[in-house]
């Protein structure tokens, strides 16, 4: 895996854009505010940003354009040279005219759905990765805060789809694809997707894809900007 995952942060810390390329466990929402959070310590603190951190065999790199931070997870060795700025580049070629549809009141709206939509269709062209076959669902909230009885995610996915809701959830562990999860439930694939719809707008799971870098992809990534 060389890339696990990308992000667009506007400057209070919300994630206007995230999209995982991998089963790496990360709460969009609260990755996001706790990354916002070191960019601003780096700059106003230490006088710069550092622009790449790494854990392990992992590196996060990014950059910042008006108060925007454009973010990768990537593999620690690899050569991004072009990533973020193709990617910062794409977000504008976007949004640049429609940014009050990333705006929480508009975030839903049908209009803002179909530029989210293209923009990650874009995004996946970017970096060369393909879906696999069958959506891997991951689950992000904890079984605990899934299964506590007065729960509030609990309480909004029964109240929403009932007790299919709950076992969606539960068997998102990132091992069984989606069709397996219908099938292991009884329940139709549309139905399966307007669970895994809602419960990944709420940040209570995520869909896992696998990828391929061809030639010409590798070369964009790589090449100097």
């Amino acid at each position: 895996m060389t890339v696990h995952a990308v992000w667009v942060i506007d400057a209070s810390g919300i994630p206007l854009f995230h999209k995982a390329y991998s089963p790496l466990e990360f709460d969009p929402t609260l990755f996001s505010s706790f990354f916002s959070a070191i960019v601003h310590f780096q700059s106003e603190l230490m006088g710069r940003q550092l622009q790449d951190i790494a854990f392990e065999n992992l590196s996060f790199t990014y950059v910042v354009d008006a108060g925007l931070v454009f973010l990768a997870c990537v593999k620690k060795d690899f050569q991004y040279s072009n990533l973020l700025s193709a990617l910062r580049d794409l977000f504008y070629r976007h949004f640049r005219e429609n940014m009050i549809l990333l705006s929480m009141p508009l975030r839903g709206s049908p209009e803002a759905r179909t530029l989210l939509r293209r923009f990650e269709q874009d995004v996946d062209v970017l970096v060369g990765f393909e879906p696999q076959k069958e959506p891997l669902p991951v689950r992000v909230t904890s079984l605990e805060r899934l299964l506590y009885e007065e729960s509030p995610i609990r309480k909004d996915i029964e109240e929403r789809f009932g007790v299919d809701g709950i076992f969606v959830i539960l068997l998102s562990d990132g091992k069984h694809t989606a069709g397996k999860i219908a099938e292991a439930l009884k329940i139709s694939l549309t139905r399966l997707e307007e669970i895994l719809q809602y419960a990944g707008e709420r940040g209570y799971v995520k869909v896992a894809f696998t990828h391929q870098v061809d030639a010409s992809s590798a070369k964009l990534l790589t090449s100097k900007s």
